[in-house]
């Protein structure tokens, strides 16, 4: 047999096998493996694909043959292994764009007419199966060369047309249908769907169509409703110098432009309150937040909620004010497929005050994802739908949704609940998050093409379901809560409950070690759950707070004994 030393391009690494799957108790998924050296020179072995290649295999030998034929004349640059038994093959592709969105599938009918299994993910190939090897390769690339995407012909399609080894009149049918099935498909440009339907007739077919019948089925008429790709329109650098382009429009200064924003929180972090408040400080022309706002129409589809509910909130947001005559509410829309963007155009028409639109939540106006689309497409395309709309209507429309848990405590912005087509398609983002979930004080962290990234302190009052911002410096905000609640702390422990005492019985001064400090707590029934050396750290950690009560403190060391403490009331001599 030929010297092959394996593929560490397509191969992450190799295994010991038993017939065709890995030998038992072999854990594949995510595991590194072992080198091709060392699992070569036996009887049984795989090799495991990394990411971002794919399997498409051939169990059929003539559609085995003629996929090779195929790969030949068009130069594609991949790998074929080949079972010596049955004549069975697997190729080899990079997948790194998704285009393939399915793992594991049998039976898969290709855009070119053959039909296929597809493996991606953590699949084990077999290399060698009971001595019998299926290596080197058939088919690959020469030295310089490198794996292709997979090609268009060997996308799958959901089509009941059959173009595998027809002959006769059922050609010309078979082949217009699956031309208009690709023209439809919305994944082909023109070209493309010429170079596929090519190949079936060069090798699919059991008798090709004549030069003439190939052209009648693929002439222009046939893409009529194939979308061309629009002429790239540049613009003169000199000519945008010359431009007079109006500023970036804000309905909220520094917080909200005209554009896609986003906002997102954990679950129940009062996302809806904030939304709603919004809304009526935008329509009344009042601040949000301490940010100016801009007064206009504002449509705030609440999807999750009740009519009842949203008025019980605005009567606790007002302080039971008349609500404003310029917000708009509804709690149910179509979704993205099936007629939103047609209803916030009609409610545009009969509104075109409106600058501001809320939908919370985004997910309630999620469709379907396409055929073959990967989520980060879905994602993409759809906030783009939603992008695109307040772009030509120069309007904010803000969507409301989730951050995920923990993926990166650093970036808040990267915990957003979706792929990042959403976040790469937002002109703003705003994101709220805590330390812990019980804590007052709340992160929230803005950024976006047209604002600046900040980190502003806020804190929820449940009693007026408002949000008030604490200045303008989260980190000094956190640092002045934290001071607070350990003075409180220390305001309400046993160690200041235990010191006065001591001062109020000893006219005012006392000293002694800890472990007297503490025998004493317990006499007074306000007990210190610490160690002597535990307490003597406590102390000086307390020290600032002591003083702030007016009690001075003194450490007394005396070599390496234990340290004495000497507390005193201090006295402020009159002038």
């Amino acid at each position: 047999m030929e010297q092959w030393n394996g593929n560490d391009v397509i191969f992450r690494g190799y295994f010991f096998g038993k017939g065709k799957a890995p030998e038992r108790g072999s854990r594949i998924k995510g595991e590194a493996g072992y080198s091709f050296a060392e699992v070569g020179e036996t009887d049984c072995f795989g090799a495991v694909m990394r990411e971002g290649f794919i399997d498409i295999s051939f169990d059929d030998p003539a559609m085995s043959k003629k996929f090779l034929e195929m790969a030949e004349e068009n130069q594609w640059l991949c790998m074929v292994l080949e079972n010596p038994d049955n004549g069975h093959i697997h190729t080899f592709w990079r997948n790194s764009r998704n285009r393939i969105t399915k793992k594991s599938a049998v039976d898969q009918k290709l855009a070119v007419g053959l039909v296929a299994d597809i493996h991606g993910g953590d699949t084990y190939i077999p290399l060698c199966v009971d001595g019998v090897g299926r290596f080197p390769p058939k088919y690959d690339i020469f030295d310089g060369e490198d794996y292709q995407e997979v090609p268009e012909e060997l996308l799958p399609v959901n089509t009941k047309i059959d173009l595998w080894d027809l002959k006769g009149g059922n050609r010309n049918n078979a082949l217009s249908g699956m031309a208009m099935y690709l023209v439809h498909n919305g994944h082909f440009t023109k070209e493309q769907i010429r170079r596929v339907l090519t190949n079936t007739n060069s090798f699919v077919f059991a008798d090709p169509l004549g030069d003439a019948e190939l052209d009648t089925i693929l002439r222009e008429e046939t893409f009529k409703d194939l979308e061309e790709v629009p002429k790239l329109n540049t613009l003169n650098a000199a000519e945008l110098f010359r431009m007079d382009i109006k500023p970036v429009e804000f309905i909220i200064e520094r917080l909200i432009p005209v554009g896609m924003v986003i906002l997102a929180s954990p679950p129940k972090y009062g996302k809806s309150y904030m939304c709603l408040d919004m809304a009526l400080s935008v329509s009344m022309g009042r601040d949000f937040l301490g940010f100016h706002t801009h007064q206009c129409r504002v449509l705030y589809l609440s999807l999750e909620d009740r009519f009842d509910r949203l008025k019980q909130r605005m009567n606790q947001i007002t302080g039971g004010e008349r609500f404003p005559e310029l917000l708009e509410l509804q709690i149910e829309s179509q979704t993205l497929d099936s007629g939103l963007i047609e209803q916030l155009e009609g409610f545009l028409q009969e509104h075109p005050d409106t600058k501001l639109v809320i939908i919370d939540t985004f997910i309630k106006i999620c469709g379907e994802a396409k055929r073959n689309e990967s989520a980060y497409g879905k994602d993409s395309r759809e906030a783009g739908v939603i992008k695109k709309f307040a772009d030509q209507h120069g309007i904010a429309v803000m969507l409301v949704t989730h951050t995920r848990k923990g993926i990166d405590p650093t970036d808040p912005f990267v915990n957003i609940t979706g792929t990042f087509g959403i976040a790469g398609v937002a002109d703003d983002m705003i994101v709220l998050t805590k330390e812990k979930r019980g804590d007052l004080l709340t992160k929230m962290s803005v950024t976006g093409r047209d604002v600046q990234y900040e980190e502003y302190p806020l804190i929820f009052d449940k009693d007026r379901g408002k949000w008030m911002r604490q200045g303008d410096s989260y980190e000094l905000a956190a640092a002045k809560f934290e001071s607070d609640a350990k003075w409180a702390a220390y305001q309400v422990g046993n160690v200041r409950k235990t010191i006065l005492k001591l001062l109020e019985e000893n006219g005012g001064a006392w000293s002694g070690f800890c472990k007297a400090i503490i025998d004493k707590s317990k006499e007074y029934g306000t007990p210190i759950a610490m160690t002597s050396n535990k307490l003597g750290i406590e102390l000086t950690a307390i020290n600032g707070f002591l003083y702030r009560d007016k009690i001075a403190h003194t450490e007394i060391s005396k070599g390496t004994a234990a340290k004495k403490h000497k507390f005193e009331i201090i006295k402020y001599r009159s002038v």
